[in-house]
């Protein structure tokens, strides 16, 4: 009775009260290499919004996360894929709260697992690309940029460095897309140039990043922490080596968000967050 008692309260207590338990996590990362001009610079990521999972008398929660991710006063904000659950069409009615997103050197976005209408089961190929084409068409009139196997150049001065961005890879399963085209994505990016990552899946990281490119960051979400942590730990650890917080391997970086929404409607330990990442120069 008394395990029976004590599930029911973490059920309750998650889908109630911890699913919309926000968290603001500030981190500082430093670097050999980075730019002088860059020391200080303020990034945001959020990940895996799953927007469709705040439909049915919820809206108002996504405007509470644009206010906190404006609250930070970043520099730059990301966003690292799963924007929705299943199909396009779950943001209707959000336009305006998110493109109150906002950030001085801009927003960008790259696509998750769940962004290409996979999981519309009764959808054909050509479906499938025409939502996705459309979700692509909503994060633009957002004002946000897309990067699809693309870079974009943040200069201060004469010092720049570069925001890369892939579209999903996935190795935990044979069934995530592996859409990834990183000589692309690098393209007119000069080795040793500092170069920030967005890549939705952390396996990523891991197969295709360390010890093989001279990406400094690499900033991914997809595993939600499995939304249930307790002492630091979460059984999502058996299937993703690297799945939440932050890895280094040498002079190279991971940080894997928890995320900011949910797939089922709960979240206990791994409250959703936002992350708010200095960047420093080391000496």
């Amino acid at each position: 009775m008394a395990t029976a008692l004590f599930l029911l309260f973490l059920w309750l207590y998650g889908y109630y009260y911890g699913r919309f338990r926000y968290q603001v996590h500030h981190q500082t990362i430093s670097f050999y290499d980075l730019p002088a001009a860059f020391d200080g610079y303020k990034i945001v990521q959020f990940s895996d919004l799953h927007i469709g999972s705040f439909r049915g008398g919820y809206e108002i929660e996504v405007q509470r996360i644009a206010d906190l991710i404006n609250a930070q006063h970043a520099d730059m904000v990301v966003f690292t894929g799963d924007l929705v659950n299943r199909l396009s069409s779950e943001l209707d009615g959000f336009h305006c709260m998110l493109s109150d997103i906002t950030a001085p050197d801009g927003v960008f976005s790259i696509l998750g697992n769940h962004d290409y209408a996979l999981y519309a089961s009764s959808y054909t190929d050509i479906e499938r690309l025409k939502d996705k084409n459309e979700l692509i068409r909503r994060q633009r009139s957002y004002g946000w940029t897309m990067l699809l196997n693309e870079n974009a150049k943040i200069t201060r001065g004469h010092s720049h460095i570069y925001i890369a961005g892939v579209e999903n890879q996935g190795y935990a399963k044979q069934r995530f897309p592996r859409r990834a085209d990183l000589p692309k994505a690098l393209r007119g990016i000069r080795r040793g140039d500092f170069t920030i990552l967005l890549s939705h899946d952390p396996t990523h990281w891991r197969h295709d990043i360390t010890g093989k490119t001279s990406i400094q960051l690499m900033l991914a979400g997809h595993t939600h922490a499995g939304q249930f942590k307790i002492f630091g730990w979460s059984p999502v650890s058996w299937v993703y080596p690297e799945w939440s917080g932050t890895y280094v391997e040498g002079p190279q970086v991971l940080n894997v968000s928890d995320g900011v929404g949910c797939l089922i409607p709960f979240r206990y330990g791994a409250w959703p967050e936002i992350n708010v990442i200095t960047l420093r120069r080391a000496y």
